[in-house]
Order: C-alpha cells, then sequence, then structure tokens
C-alpha cells in the first residue's frame, strides 16, 4: 500500500529552465504509439496539406464518423461535433439512492463544495443516451471552469451566490431552474433531492435559452487519446485507488479482465439508479489544486484553477506523475506528462477528481 502524492515536476523544470536560461519548451520525442485527432475534422484540402499521422488515422475512418472529444473513441461526426452537456449531480449519501444517468457519462467530475461534501458533474456527449438524470443540484463557480474545459453547455438547479456572480460576469448562458421546459420532479424524494432530467428535457431547454449547439469547426480537445489501449510502461501499481474525500470517501478498484476500474463510495458500489450498473472508468484523473474558505461563504471553496500544478494519471493498473496546466479562466486545462508532452490518455471514460494540495491518495496492490 502506498501513500501516493505526485512529486512536484512542474516547480522542478521551472528551475531547470531558470538555471539553463531556456525560454521555454522540450525537445519532441517521436511517438510511440498513434495518438487520436484532438482537433475537429478537417476539410479535403486541409488533410491534403497536411499529412500528420493523426490526420491518416481520422482519414481512415468510415464516411461520418470521428474520434470523440472526450473519450477518444469513435462516435457519429454529427453527435462528436455537438457541444457536450455538463450537469450537476447531488452527491450526498441520503440522495445516492436516487442518484442516476451517472454510469453513461462520458467524463465525471468529483470535487468538494462546502464542509467536506462533494458535488459530482457528470458531461455527456450525446444527449440521446440521456434517459433520466440526477438528482440536478446547484451551480457552483469552480465548476464552471470544469465545463469550460470541454465548451459544455452548464446545467444547474440553483446557484451560489458566487456561481450567480461568475456567470452574470461571464456572461454565460446556462440551462437553469428558470429554463421550464429543462427539468421536471419526482415527488417521490423530498426536496432538494426530486429535480432531473432527460436528454430530450435538456435538448429542450437548450433551444428555449437559444444557445449555440455545435462546437467551431476549428475546435480542440484539451485531451489527446492514444488509438488503442496502451499500458504505461513505467508507474506505481495501482489496482486500488483510495481518496479521502471526508464523507464520499471514494474507492476505485481495477478489474483486469475488463481493463476498467469500478468505483464505490460510501462504503458501498457506486450504482446508477437507471440500470443498477456500478460506474466504471477506464482513465482516472487526480487534479491537486488550492482550496481555501471563502470568507463568510458558510464553508464554500475557492479552487485555484489557473496556473499548474501536480496530478496523476491512472489506468490499467499504474499510476504516473503528470502536471497540469491552464492559463486562465479562457483556456482549457491540460495535462503533461514528466518529459513535457501532453498525456496521451486511453480510450475510455474517465473520472476526475479535484483534490485539496494536502491529500495523500492511497494506491493498493
Amino acid at each position: 500500500m502506498t501513500k501516493y502524492k505526485g512529486i512536484s515536476m512542474a516547480l522542478v523544470v521551472a528551475m531547470m529552465m531558470a538555471a539553463a536560461g531556456c525560454s521555454g519548451g522540450s525537445s519532441a520525442e517521436s511517438e510511440t504509439q498513434a495518438q487520436t485527432q484532438t482537433s475537429a475534422p478537417e476539410t479535403e484540402t486541409e488533410a491534403a496539406e497536411s499529412e500528420t499521422e493523426s490526420e491518416t488515422q481520422a482519414a481512415a475512418l468510415p464516411e461520418g464518423q470521428m474520434y470523440s472529444f472526450l473519450t477518444g473513441e469513435v462516435i457519429d461526426s454529427t453527435v462528436g461535433m455537438q457541444r457536450p452537456v455538463a450537469i450537476m449531480i447531488n452527491n450526498i449519501e441520503e440522495a445516492t439512492p436516487q442518484q442516476c444517468g451517472t454510469s453513461q457519462a462520458d467524463i465525471l467530475y468529483e470535487a468538494v463544495v462546502e464542509g467536506g461534501i462533494t458535488r459530482l458533474m457528470a458531461v455527456f456527449q450525446d444527449t440521446s443516451k440521456i434517459e433520466r438524470v440526477g438528482s440536478v443540484r446547484s451551480a457552483r463557480h469552480n465548476y464552471i471552469d470544469f465545463a469550460n474545459n470541454f465548451d459544455a453547455i452548464y446545467c444547474h438547479y440553483g446557484q451560489s451566490i458566487y456561481a450567480t456572480d461568475r456567470i452574470a460576469q461571464d456572461g454565460i448562458k446556462t440551462v437553469s431552474e428558470y429554463v421550464g421546459s429543462a427539468y421536471f420532479q419526482d415527488n417521490t424524494y423530498s426536496a432538494p433531492h426530486h429535480i432531473f432530467a432527460s436528454g430530450e428535457t435538456l435538448e429542450a431547454g437548450i433551444a428555449e435559452i437559444g444557445e449555440e449547439r455545435n462546437l467551431p469547426d476549428n475546435y480542440e480537445s484539451c485531451f489527446v487519446f492514444n488509438t488503442e489501449d496502451v499500458e504505461p510502461d513505467y508507474g506505481t501499481i495501482a489496482n486500488t485507488v483510495a481518496i479521502p474525500f471526508t464523507y464520499s470517501q471514494p474507492t476505485l478498484d481495477y478489474d483486469e479482465a475488463t481493463g476498467l476500474y469500478s468505483k464505490t463510495q460510501y462504503g458501498a458500489p457506486h450504482v446508477d439508479a437507471n440500470n443498477g450498473e456500478q460506474l466504471t472508468f477506464k482513465n482516472i484523473l487526480i487534479q491537486y489544486a488550492q482550496y481555501e474558505d471563502i470568507v463568510g461563504g458558510s464553508g464554500c471553496q475557492d479552487i485555484t484553477l489557473d496556473g499548474e500544478g501536480d496530478a496523476i494519471y491512472i489506468t490499467d493498473g499504474k499510476a504516473i506523475n503528470v502536471t497540469w496546466k491552464r492559463a486562465d479562466k479562457n483556456d482549457q486545462t491540460r495535462y503533461y506528462t514528466e518529459d513535457g508532452q501532453q498525456l496521451s490518455m486511453n480510450p475510455g471514460k474517465t473520472y476526475i477528481a479535484v483534490v485539496p494540495l494536502d491529500f495523500n491518495i492511497t494506491l493498493s496492490e
């Protein structure tokens, strides 16, 4: 069992560069495996002008298909070029029996909102797969940054005053509780754990606010993916990953037969009420960030998400040190390996835990 804290490679690299008088950037190394396309499909003319490996890979796909910006898996281009939706999900223990839709999410974020309580944000590329999702809860300003990583349409029911200010300052159109077509109540459950949505109602809500539905033609993803599964050739054994969030206490257990991590929380399997399935992920990203109590904010947290910091990437039973970087709120968060290259992840779903700097992540064989 290993108590694991990522080494601050960003600091080490910065010191080395300063000592050497470098202006930044390491020499590119030859790729050992193909990577999927991380920008929008190019026109025939543009493709002819550039013969990169990733473009050749993309051109080999059947017409009308592309690699997903969220998972690296092959999907229909009409779906892949739509903006994802990012939905705030209640994650207190009382609300877990009715928690649903999460097993269909392409990306699942978890971070602390206040008083040690975490909230989830589920990111979906294809709303037609959302039978029912919820219970839907209020916006938090930090999660707006998470959604912006993918140019996702942010969906929430209620908002903190800090989220309200951020939405107003940035002029963001969100699918909120004021968008009547987007949500419905299930009075089987008590408030505030009784608000849900479906793919159909969310699409109605997006249409109601008049938000742009498609990604720009020149969109570039913050993720890079391998075209096939590649087991890291170094790293710490990580068959079980334990994250010490105060209440949810999530663990993720690796199944060698499926190549996936199964998530538990509150001492039980983390299950989607829609189908009874336990949540599974191909990739885990643990991002260390500075948390601070907002003065007078009743325990609400402000997370520093600009700049750079340490992270851990976990897949196929191994964990490796990586770093994250984001210039400002208009930028995307990207992850880098110790040699300065952008992290190339395995195709599949990703769980991202944004944790305080003093968290010790336990990795077990």
